[in-house]
């Protein structure tokens, strides 16, 4: 069977195509598509709800359009109008973009052979997130095929033990000797640690009181004047001072210092908005000039201070709850210093370490047909019909 994946949580527009085969135990990805939205919110330094909503609406019928080419799976009808075509307009009357780019494609090509539609449900911006349910829907009366709620997160968790360090796919470590886990689930949105007694058993036993750790990385690059998206920039910031540290070897370079918020407060919550804050205040004691020149070490000790904590709070977590193996998953997760950080102290305490390739960090849908997949082989899939599919912007997973 082949699974057709649809993502649009927040500013990615992601199709995928994965295909099951019944001959291999693992499912192989035929289309992963992405279209970034990034270059339309940096003016605004940070992503607008409603501008996501309109991309969406144009990136996805031409994406759905390439990955059916790229899977082999797009061919002229050669029948009369599908009947079922009428609906479209009430299935879409708030995504008139949508309708327009996605009625020509329907009218001109037969049903694909697909076998379940996967769609990002929730977490996530609710505006993005209707735009992929709705275009769910109307594939889904058109072609008369089942949908699967997919939740995002756990889409990330699949994606941090099912895709390997090259990009394939393959669940052999997954057994008795990494279970349980504890996953940290980084990103813009979502800073959460989760614990996995085993795949669709998950609990949520620590995550951010206020800002999400990607969230932070936006506000302090936006602070330093540096642009949106913040944790590429941040990065790279940071890494340049480190190697002249490293250079000068001194590791006293830095006069800069930050607070690492609640890393000893005994649970596994965090909170990013004091250091964010902790910034501000350092900031404005310093002319525009000075910042200028201090924004790599400022850029270096800030974000130290976030892979503290991150680390921290994750280890003590994976020896509170019995943890074998640590998983680190997220768009934050593809920042390598938190990579590096996080496996080696990992390896440190004994637990085996799984993060995904850092293109497989980022929204996508190929997580997407991922975690519909291990629905689907563990016999826990819930499909639905279209009438009964919303999207939830506040959705846990659990």
């Amino acid at each position: 069977m082949k699974i057709l994946a649809i993502e649009s949580s927040c500013d990615d527009s992601g199709i995928a195509i994965l295909e099951d085969n019944a001959k291999d135990s693992q499912p192989g990805i035929l289309a992963n598509l992405i279209s970034s939205q990034i270059k339309i919110h940096a003016k605004w330094g940070g992503v607008v709800p409603m501008l996501a909503k309109r991309e969406h609406q144009r990136n996805l019928p031409p994406l759905l359009k390439k990955a059916l080419r790229e899977s082999n799976l797009l061919k002229i009808s050669d029948k009369t109008a599908n009947p079922r075509l009428q609906s479209l307009s009430s299935i879409l009357e708030r995504e008139p973009e949508l309708l327009k780019k996605l009625l020509p494609l329907l009218k001109k090509y037969q049903k694909p052979d697909i076998g379940l539609i996967a769609v990002t449900q929730g977490p996530g911006l609710e505006p993005a997130l209707w735009v992929g349910v709705n275009l769910a829907k109307a594939l889904s009366s058109v072609w008369d095929i089942p949908i699967l709620p997919v939740n995002h997160i756990e889409g990330h968790l699949t994606a941090a033990f099912a895709i390997n360090e090259n990009g394939g796919i393959s669940d052999e470590k997954l057994n008795e000797s990494v279970l349980p886990a504890i996953c940290l689930v980084v990103s813009g949105g979502h800073t959460q640690l989760i614990l996995i007694k085993k795949i669709g058993e998950y609990a949520i036993i620590g995550e951010t009181r206020d800002d999400a750790a990607g969230e932070a990385f936006d506000k302090v690059a936006k602070m330093l004047g540096l642009g949106y998206p913040g944790g590429p920039i941040i990065a790279k910031l940071a890494s340049q001072w480190e190697k002249r540290a490293g250079n000068l070897k001194t590791e006293s370079l830095n006069q800069f210092s930050f607070p690492r918020p609640m890393i000893n407060s005994g649970d596994f919550d965090l909170s990013f908005s004091g250091l964010k804050t902790a910034v501000l205040y350092t900031l404005q004691k310093m002319t525009k000039t000075q910042i200028k020149k201090a924004a790599p070490a400022i850029a270096a000790e800030f974000q130290k201070a976030v892979v503290d904590v991150l680390v921290q709070k994750t280890i003590n977590s994976a020896k509170k709850h019995g943890g074998k193996s640590i998983w680190l998953s997220g768009g934050v997760a593809a920042n390598q210093a938190l990579r590096q950080n996080l496996e080696r102290a990992a390896q440190k305490n004994n637990f085996s370490f799984m993060t995904p390739p850092g293109i497989y960090c980022a929204d996508n849908a190929a997580m997407i047909a991922l975690a519909a997949f291990y629905q689907l082989k563990q016999d826990r899939a819930k499909k639905i019909s279209w009438q009964d599919l919303k999207a939830e912007s506040n959705l846990r997973i659990s």
